[in-house]
Order: C-alpha cells, then sequence, then structure tokens
C-alpha cells in the first residue's frame, strides 16, 4: 500500500466572482497555552531562587511563542507558512502539486526547492485549502477520502491476515520436522542394539582355533 499520495496544483475556476475566504491551520490548538501556563507555574519555585535560574522561565516562553506563530495560511494567492522565526510563502503558480503522508502533515512540493511542510494541514483538511485557493487545487470529496481510507485499512488487514498464516505454517513445518527426528531416533536405537546381540562377547572361539 502506499502511503502516500500526490495531489496536483491546477487553475481557478470561473465559476464564482466571489473572493475565496482565507483559512488557517493552527499546528497545536491555542488551548495547549494553558499547559504551557502550567509548566511556568510549575518552574516558579526553581526559577524564583535567582541567578541564572530564572533563565528557565525561557522555556515557557519559547513553546508559547511557538504555539502562537506555528500555522498555516492558505488564501488565494499561495501558501504560507508561519513558524517560530519567518514565514516561508508558496504562490499557486510556483507549486507543482500536494504530498500527501498517511499519518503527518501535507507537504507542498513546488516546482523548484525543497518541499514545505504545512503545519496543522492534514489530508481531512484538503477540502477547507481548496476552497480557500479558489480552486486553483483539486482535492477529494470526503466522500473519496473515506473510500480510499477504507481500502487502505482493508489491504492492511489482508497484510496481517498473509502474515500470520506463513507463520503459522512456518510453525507448522518446525513440528513435522521434530516429529521426524523423534521418529528415527528409535530405530536407529534398536538397530545398534541387533548389531550389539550379534557381536559376540567372548573371544574363546579364538583361543580354541589357536
Amino acid at each position: 500500500m502506499a502511503d502516500e499520495q500526490q495531489t496536483p496544483a491546477g487553475t481557478a475556476t470561473s465559476g464564482s466572482s466571489a473572493p475565496a475566504a482565507p483559512a488557517t491551520f493552527r499546528a497545536v490548538p491555542t488551548v495547549a497555552l494553558v499547559a504551557v501556563g502550567f509548566l511556568a507555574l510549575c518552574l516558579s519555585p526553581i526559577a524564583f531562587q535567582g541567578g541564572p535560574w530564572f533563565l528557565l522561565f525561557l522555556v515557557p516562553v519559547a513553546i508559547g511563542v511557538w504555539v502562537v506563530r506555528s500555522r498555516t495560511r492558505v488564501d488565494e494567492e499561495g501558501l504560507h507558512v508561519q513558524g517560530l522565526v519567518g514565514t516561508r510563502s508558496v504562490a499557486w503558480s510556483d507549486l507543482s502539486g500536494l504530498r500527501l503522508p498517511e499519518k503527518n502533515w501535507v507537504r507542498a512540493v513546488p516546482v523548484e526547492g525543497a518541499e514545505l511542510e504545512l503545519r496543522g494541514v492534514r489530508i481531512r483538511d484538503l477540502g477547507r485549502v481548496a476552497e480557500a485557493s479558489g480552486h486553483r487545487i483539486t482535492a477529494p470529496t470526503p466522500a473519496e477520502a473515506a473510500a480510499a481510507a477504507e481500502h487502505a485499512r482493508e489491504l492492511e488487514a489482508a497484510r496481517m491476515r498473509v502474515a500470520k498464516l506463513r507463520e503459522h505454517r512456518a510453525e507448522q513445518d518446525a513440528d513435522a520436522t521434530e516429529d521426524t527426528e523423534d521418529t528415527a531416533a528409535p530405530e536407529d536405537a534398536d538397530t545398534a542394539g541387533a548389531a550389539t546381540e550379534h557381536t559376540p562377547d567372548d573371544p574363546e572361539p579364538s583361543r580354541k582355533e589357536a
């Protein structure tokens, strides 16, 4: 199963003259700032000891700034990814397509240059991305996305069944090999016993001939 797909970038449709509303996707919901504040509160007894310990407050501050700034904005001009420091933008005319990892954020594939991770944008958000772009990209409908996900689950279940059958077959072959070895061992012991019975233990005949 291919765990990635690529959606091509297209041209705007002329069906609607109204401008598309921009869409913003956050990497982490702003409610996470509550956890950042709790972290700062936990660090307070140590940080207020003075001296270099006060620098511990830089940790929750940096996390809070990342939570607030880290996002992707989609509009009719292109994609704008904002990180802790700086913003990187890709115009629709410079975009080759979108790469769709199965479990990670969607990635923009420019015509030239490195891929751009669209923070906060997942496969389920492609419909909103298409609308915010003025339909400059083609995105699967919710029904198509659900069908693709169901197909992926079926393929994964089939792979697991095949793996279990192979494991069961290997166990059966190992048991058959052990049974064959156990059956052959007594036969070898009987043969050895018979050879021992026909071997003369008394060397007397040899002395009489002499």
